[in-house]
């Protein structure tokens, strides 16, 4: 089955989730808590079970190339779309500087990644692990005024704990024993089915009657379109392995992050536009995702 194919069958499952949503069987309460189960469970979860693998150095040197790839590409998103909207109000450029380096990169990518080659999950988690160590400093200090990085909630994120343990017996070529392998397997195994569905319930309440406002459409054009080609053709003349360039690529094609209009709530931001501008990106992803997989 091609990439495609494969990236069209979870968009599926989201239509699925946008149903789920029209009849009720997800309420705002059941959203929340199915939420916090796959960011807290499923996906740490997910992260240690697709890093059981064996050691090996070319894995090693391809997961810190990523890693190094990623910060350059989330860091240059994030000052580059500071310089462009230099003239905005501090509030709403703090929010669209993270709009475009904050790509939703786990609860959306890791599902994504997995349909195209679950080999590369290896790498979405060198992905993961420097969006959320710039995400938790960097990008909240743009809230407060280039100060305050909260580096407490970045070391205490399960994401990233459960990717530097996944990490570690990786290099230290440990395997878990059978019955907790299988447990991390099994409940990893939850994310893509719950991710999916959750996505189609963040979409099912989009009126395009609330994007009149010019930035909703930029930020998407960046964020869908622009920051993805840009990255591909920044990385294409580079001897990468295709694991790498296509893990990093189509992970920066992801819509916006959730995790924007959350530190926009608690550290002052632009939080409604936030909001409107994650859930309008996730919609158009939904055509702009299988388009860019047909690049890989």
């Amino acid at each position: 089955m091609s990439i495609t194919a494969q990236v069209l069958i979870l968009f599926i499952v989201v239509l699925i989730g946008v149903l789920c949503r029209k009849l009720r069987y997800f309420t705002d309460e059941t959203i929340r808590g199915t939420t916090q189960i796959v960011v807290n469970i499923t996906l740490p979860c997910l992260t240690i079970s697709n890093m059981q693998r064996p050691f090996a150095a070319d894995v090693l040197i391809n997961f810190l190339l990523t890693l190094g790839l990623s910060s350059a590409v989330i860091l240059v998103s994030l000052f580059g779309t500071l310089l462009l909207f230099r003239r905005r109000d501090p509030a709403r450029r703090a929010v669209m500087a993270n709009l475009e380096a904050f790509s939703n990169c786990g609860f959306m990518g890791y599902p994504i990644i997995l349909a195209i080659n679950p080999d590369w999950m290896m790498y979405a988690v060198a992905y993961n692990i420097s969006f959320t160590f710039i995400t938790w400093t960097l990008g909240v200090s743009l809230y407060r005024g280039g100060s305050g990085m909260d580096l407490r909630r970045a070391l205490l994120n399960p994401n990233l704990i459960s990717a530097l343990i996944g990490f570690s017996l990786f290099c230290m070529n440990l395997s878990l024993p059978s019955i907790p392998a299988q447990v991390l397997s099994m409940v990893g195994g939850l994310t893509t089915p719950l991710s999916m569905l959750l996505i189609g319930t963040r979409v099912c309440g989009v009126h395009f009657a609330d994007f009149k406002d010019i930035d909703y459409h930029l930020a998407a054009a960046l964020r869908l379109v622009i920051l993805p080609l840009l990255t591909y053709g920044l990385l294409r003349p580079f001897p990468l392995a295709p694991a790498v360039a296509g893990t990093v690529f189509i992970l920066t094609a992801m819509p916006s992050g959730t995790m924007t209009a959350m530190q926009a709530e608690l550290y002052g931001g632009d939080a409604v536009f936030a909001a409107r501008a994650i859930a309008y990106t996730t919609l158009l992803s939904l055509a702009s995702v299988p388009v860019m997989s047909m690049l890989l």
